[in-house]
């Protein structure tokens, strides 16, 4: 451990630095304050501990918790990443920090109000970089007014157009989709939020089918709609689920009355970027306050991605008279960029907070029973009147749900059965467990050679067809979902770069090269190219020629063909972090848990990357699956 007091603070910051702690930009940021003329160090370690945060996906500091536990707020040292060179955050605090509040108080760089200019801005307890103040404040005053405007509807044209939509609930259950769709037709904002098989896009067609039958009725155009996802994945997966569930409904004698409504629904998903209108290099977009979208119904599926920068860009481009639906599960990790907005927006909500006249209003239009009484709160924030949760999976059922479900309540008792019902199971279990003491144990090659061989190697055997290539690569593309692997990190041996280096060894391969059946990941947006940060393709022989080309696929042509050479920010993907893997599912999911406690396995992280197995989830580690549960 280093004798801090023989360093500046400056020098301190500059080894977290060099040591991979914090990033470069952070330690910018204290020179820039330096040279706007800061003397105080306890507010330029404040300033880099909060430039930190927004790296790590974190709008604000809450200040007293950085005074009583720097390290863990901070996540420093990070993971593999301990130098005995650096001194801990809580030396530097002890020496820098003590007068912290009073320092950001008196500083020139810190807004008290944030009306101001200054770099930094102090709310209470709590210190933002500016950037992200404005966006918080702006999502926050913009959502009010939203949801205080109401659109004008027929409530009793509402009621029988969602009596044909929806089938009668059985024991006089709650039809939530039902509630949902109530509340959104009713409502400029809402919020949709569930679990994996609760229903969200079955009750997305049926929400776009009740809004186009009233504008319809009432003598209207039908309503411009607009579909997006944050990534290419999820937009793809809306538009399929879309267009499966409207074909059933079109051939529905039954919905005869609603026929002009339903096809009138164009079922197009395009990513956030492609909708809002990217502008090459550059963090702004063609759609604006000042250009909105040519709109009537903007929906978001997989909110939970949405970062709070991507939010404040949607609002602005969304008209006024437009309703705004996001859709996702809360209780999902937060986007990787800055800002918790879906988790902010459904605070409170599995409570319901409902008020007696919301609560009435939605009873009567859904013709749905009584509201269980826990749930109304007259005294509830008008957001959750805004809010409907679903509570009941109509398809994610079984040991993977009942694991997920107990680690997203914290239920140590229920998460260490299902962990013991997986230990004494037969190996066609759902879930399967795989105490290991590294990657080089030989049960972790089986399972990884055992399941990869499946797809991998046949991706690579059947490109010799120059007049069928499109088919090969969307169905080796299609492939890629049969089985994944999700790592909690990105460092150290239990780690997704350590990962991916494995599966190269299993398979014969440098994996960081280009070798035909390459699954790479785009990380970064690429405007020249459209591809955007998740976007996934893979390497195949082009039979013509005899080079290789990397497939992605394509909203419009299917799969779009890019030489290696001119992709240069991907990486290998047989491997991916949990973050990276939202919005996506897997037939079979290996979830690879680091061998000691980290900040990052929070149950989100958790439960996020559980949910992501359809069919099978093995979980692999060392020793974690002996602790009451609290780790699993």
């Amino acid at each position: 451990m280093s004798n801090v007091t023989t360093h500046t603070l400056f020098e301190a910051l500059s080894q977290w630095r060099d040591a991979g702690w914090i990033r470069s930009i952070d330690l910018a940021f204290v020179e820039f304050l330096q040279q706007a003329g800061e003397r105080s160090d306890a507010v330029l370690l404040a300033a880099c501990c909060v430039s930190h945060q927004a790296g790590r996906g974190h709008t604000q500091v809450d200040l007293k918790a950085l005074m009583d536990a720097p390290e863990t707020l901070l996540n420093l040292p990070p993971e593999n990443r301990h130098a005995a060179d650096c001194a801990l955050p809580s030396e530097l605090f002890k020496q820098y920090g003590l007068d912290l509040n009073d320092a950001l108080a008196a500083s020139q760089c810190v807004d008290l109000n944030g009306h101001g200019t200054e770099p930094l801005v102090l709310s209470e307890h709590t210190l933002y970089l500016r950037r992200y103040w404005q966006y918080e404040t702006f999502i926050e005053q913009s959502v009010q007014a939203r949801m205080q405007d109401r659109p004008v509807i027929n409530d009793e044209l509402l009621k029988s157009t969602l009596a044909k939509l929806f089938a009668p609930t059985e024991n006089g259950d709650i039809n939530w989709q039902r509630v949902a769709c109530a509340n959104t037709v009713r409502n400029r904002f809402s919020v949709i939020t569930g679990g994996p098989g609760t229903g969200k896009t079955y009750t997305v067609v049926r929400l776009l089918t009740a809004l186009q039958h009233q504008a319809l009725t009432l003598g209207l155009p039908p309503l411009r709609v607009s579909l997006a996802a944050p990534t290419g994945k999820a937009a793809a997966r809306l538009t399929e689920s879309i267009e499966n569930e409207l074909e059933q409904l079109v051939q529905n004698d039954k919905l005869s009355s609603l026929k002009d409504a339903l096809l009138s629904i164009q079922p197009e998903g395009k990513t956030l970027h492609r909708l809002l209108g990217v502008k090459p290099n550059s963090r702004a977009f063609k759609h604006n306050a000042e250009n909105p979208l040519r709109t009537d119904v903007v929906i978001v599926d997989e909110a939970s991605m949405i970062d709070i920068e991507m939010m404040t860009a949607l609002l602005k481009a969304t008209p006024k008279h437009a309703r705004l639906v996001l859709i996702g599960d809360k209780d999902q990790l937060a986007s990787v960029e800055a800002g918790a907005v879906l988790g902010n927006l459904c605070a409170g909500a599995d409570e319901g907070h409902y008020h007696s006249e919301t609560a009435k209003w939605l009873q009567n239009i859904a013709d749905t029973p009584t509201f269980p009484s826990e749930l109304i709160d007259d005294k509830g924030e008008q957001r959750l009147q805004h809010v409907v949760k679903f509570r009941k999976s109509y398809r994610f059922k079984g040991p993977i749900a009942d694991l997920a479900n107990a680690i997203n309540r914290q239920d140590d008792a229920a998460t260490q059965q299902e962990i013991e019902k997986a230990k004494a199971a037969e190996e066609d279990y759902p879930v399967n467990l795989y105490e290991v003491s590294s990657l080089d144990d030989p049960a972790f090659e089986a399972l990884i050679r055992g399941s990869l061989t499946l797809h991998v190697r046949n991706n690579a055997d059947t490109t010799t067809d120059a007049n069928n290539i499109n088919e090969i690569a969307h169905e080796a593309l299609q492939n890629l979902s049969n089985f994944q692997i999700l790592t909690a990190l990105r460092e150290g041996p239990w780690g997704m770069k350590a990962v991916n280096q494995k599966v190269g060894d299993i398979l014969g391969v440098n994996a960081n090269t280009w070798y035909e059946g390459r699954p790479v990941m785009v990380t970064k947006n690429d405007y020249g190219l459209k591809l955007n940060n998740g976007d996934i393709g893979i390497a195949l022989k082009d039979p013509e020629h005899g080079h290789l080309r990397v497939a992605f696929p394509d909203q419009e042509h299917g799969v779009r063909w890019i030489l290696p050479s001119r992709l240069t920010h991907i990486e290998t993907v047989y491997a991916m972090t949990v973050h990276k893997s939202q919005g996506s599912e897997f037939k079979h999911t290996v979830m690879i848990l680091p061998e000691h406690d980290s900040p990052v396995m929070s149950k989100e992280l958790l439960y996020t990357g559980i949910t992501r197995a359809k069919e099978r989830l093995s979980l692999v580690g060392n020793k974690l699956f002996s602790q009451g549960g609290k780790r699993v």
